[in-house]
């Protein structure tokens, strides 16, 4: 799946050098994986909030949630903001 705005993952990193290592594990599952609807996402994923292309993803061992935008026809995922956030 092509990951678009990708720096945004590294923007967090620095604000949040605890979450490092979790972000950039989301990042390569998601980058290296094709998803072709949301029940496969959730079965990689597991804990994930949203439905109608808007995903949430708790990083673990943090606050923070990844909100995307995801096209499973065109393999395309969107991060909209990391940001905390309830679990």
């Amino acid at each position: 799946m092509k990951v678009v705005a990708a720096q945004r993952i590294k923007e967090a990193q620095q604000r949040y050098p605890a979450a490092h290592m979790h972000l950039d594990g989301w990042y390569q599952i998601l980058s290296q994986s094709e998803f072709n609807s949301e029940q496969s996402l959730r079965a990689a994923f597991g804990d994930i909030r949203g439905f109608n292309f808007h995903y949430k993803f708790p990083i673990p061992e943090t606050t923070l949630l990844v909100h995307t935008l995801i096209n499973f026809e065109s393999q395309v995922a969107y991060i909209d903001t990391i940001k905390p956030g309830n679990h």
